[in-house]
């Protein structure tokens, strides 16, 4: 047998506390004072308290989230405040997600410390195969001498450069 407990109640810290309470289509600035994992303590001026009655639904803007809330208590807060409770129905906030791009397929994106050597490789063997073909076509150019030339000379830099030797 399992028994339910009440969630654990978290103070929020001083600079996290505004949040937004939304009563059909009004808007209110409210202070977030406690939260968990299913309630809310939302303190507001008592003009807006008589405004919310226990059993009503609302919506409740914080950090970034939208809450379908329920009102299950008032209680007289401190000077002409008063902290309502709110029990979470529902998470409304619309999660961000990637649409498709023209041809079908969104665009993937890559974790932080991986590298794809696809591009690097291409490069290497797209240098190689140039140097290896230039010259032969180069002779049909008139230019084969040239070619094999610079090639010579930018290999013979590189040997010395890593080499050390001049």
């Amino acid at each position: 047998m399992m028994d339910a407990t009440s969630s654990f109640r978290c103070k929020v810290s001083e600079g996290n506390t505004r949040g937004s309470l939304r009563l059909g289509r009004q808007r209110f600035k409210v202070d977030v004072m406690e939260m968990s994992r299913d309630s809310f303590c939302v303190r507001v001026p008592s003009a807006i308290a008589r405004k919310v009655a226990v059993g009503s639904t609302s919506k409740l803007l914080y950090q970034g989230m939208l809450w379908s809330v329920l009102c299950t208590q008032k209680r007289i807060g401190e000077s002409d405040r008063v902290d309502l409770e709110f029990k979470q129905l529902d998470e409304l906030t619309v999660p961000n997600l990637q649409r498709a791009t023209f041809f079908g397929k969104a665009r993937s994106v890559g974790a932080i410390s991986q590298t794809d050597p696809t591009l690097p490789v291409a490069m290497l063997g797209a240098f190689v195969i140039a140097v290896l073909i230039l010259p032969a076509w180069g002779g049909q150019w008139g230019t084969s001498q040239a070619i094999c030339t610079a090639v010579s000379a930018t290999w013979n830099a590189l040997g010395e450069l890593v080499g050390g030797s001049r």
